[in-house]
């Protein structure tokens, strides 16, 4: 895997090289329209082998959303709200957080409350430093603030504190932090004040898988679009290393909570070809979060106070739907006596005895349980319920098979037991 911290235009521009490549392919009538069609037919019976997912054991609404996303008011991106909110509703998003890096139009411009049902939570992202300062194993890493009431600029100015102190005063003002392109953390005392992080980051995985870059260009020509939304499946890859580091941070002690991060700029137009629409970008990743159903259509500042809440207590999963619609999956730990529910993502129990794990999905797939960051239990089917082994940190992993062969399709943030 090259590692190189290339930027969005590099890539770009390493793309271009490959439209020569591309007019060649297209004249002699050489394409893999076929093995794409066949990948759309396969996802297709996928999809529609799914169940309609029963209700919540809690009662609570399943939202799905977008953090780490882009528009004008970052330098590079051109998107204007109406771009991002239409593809949001492409996506079918209940809520979407933006995180433009810092500037002080973010608090006079960027949008926050609720449009056409889409809640905007407005944040900010901030450079964090870099684990190397050159080289091909050079990455950089991010805080996301968000959720955080407004106040003037230079209080928030990352130029004015140390990032310690910025992260204070993004909590002070009511905000969580997240560590974005996490790899690129430079010090191990940001995960201790960070309320979550990433686990996965589609930027980051572009341009790790940069080498075969031309190759999506070259499909993406010559099927003229038609297959945009299955050549992108190449992005979707277990994220091993985060996997493990955020394994090793939370049976170490510290609760920090997993989310996506899209990174979404739609800032790559080749020819006037978007290569990467916002619409289409946040149908890859999502986080999802459990919020109270009840509380789930109130007022707009509600509305995001219950996904903020829901996020900082890790009720939450993360999941790739461009394979299929994970709506309806529950991991809940149930009294085994009584069968009660007593313990579900985010929360910590510690009674006795140990209590069962349930995994519920809407469709089968592998059902992978971690303790510990260690796989304990694995099988295939829509429903399991597993007789845990003692105090840990439990967490989920469900696949799909596509093509011969397992796809990560949903993370699940831990029950702490």
């Amino acid at each position: 895997m090259i590692v190189q911290n290339i930027n969005r235009r590099e890539l770009f521009q390493f793309g271009l090289r490959s439209l020569g490549l591309a007019m060649l392919v297209t004249a002699s009538g050489c394409t893999g329209k076929g093995s794409l069609q066949a990948l759309r037919d396969e996802l297709l019976e996928l999809r529609e082998r799914r169940a309609v997912p029963g209700p919540s054991v809690f009662g609570l609404k399943d939202l799905r959303g977008v953090i780490h996303s882009h528009s004008y008011i970052s330098h590079d991106s051109n998107g204007r709200p109406e771009d991002f909110l239409r593809g949001a509703r492409e996506a079918r998003l209940d809520y979407l957080v933006t995180t433009d890096h810092y500037d002080e139009k973010i608090f006079a411009e960027g949008l926050s409350g609720t449009y056409q049902d889409i809640v905007v939570i407005r944040g900010a992202e901030f450079p964090l430093g870099c684990t190397r300062k050159r080289g091909i194993a050079r990455r950089c890493a991010s805080i996301l603030g968000f959720g955080f009431d407004p106040f003037p600029g230079e209080v928030f100015s990352p130029h004015g504190h140390s990032k310690s102190e910025l992260i204070a005063q993004i909590k002070d003002h009511g905000g969580m932090v997240f560590l974005g392109h996490a790899r690129g953390v430079p010090e191990e005392n940001f995960f201790a004040l960070a309320n979550g992080m990433e686990i996965f980051n589609i930027a980051d995985t572009m341009r790790e898988q940069y080498l075969a870059f031309p190759e999506f260009l070259v499909d993406l020509f010559v099927t003229q679009q038609e297959y945009h939304e299955e050549l992108l499946l190449q992005v979707i890859e277990r994220p091993n290393w985060l996997l493990s580091k955020w394994d090793a941070l939370t049976r170490s002690g510290h609760k920090l909570v997993a989310i996506g991060g899209n990174d979404a700029h739609q800032n790559m137009n080749l020819f006037g070809t978007q290569i990467d629409p916002y619409g289409l970008v946040y149908k890859i990743l999502n986080t999802h979060v459990l919020v109270d159903y009840t509380k789930a259509n109130s007022s707009s500042q509600q509305s995001a106070q219950n996904i903020l809440t829901a996020l900082r207590h890790g009720r939450s999963y993360v999941s790739f739907p461009i394979l299929c619609d994970p709506s309806g999956f529950q991991f809940y730990a149930i009294d085994p006596s009584s069968g009660k529910q007593v313990a579900m993502m985010g929360d910590t129990w510690t009674d006795l005895p140990a209590p069962d794990l349930v995994i519920q999905i809407p469709r089968t797939g592998a059902i992978e349980i971690f303790k510990n960051g260690v796989p304990e239990f694995r099988t295939v089917g829509h429903e399991v319920k597993y007789s845990s082994s003692g105090s840990g940190v439990y967490r989920v992993e469900i696949s799909l098979m596509l093509q011969g062969r397992w796809r990560p399709w949903i993370i699940s943030n831990p029950i702490y037991l």
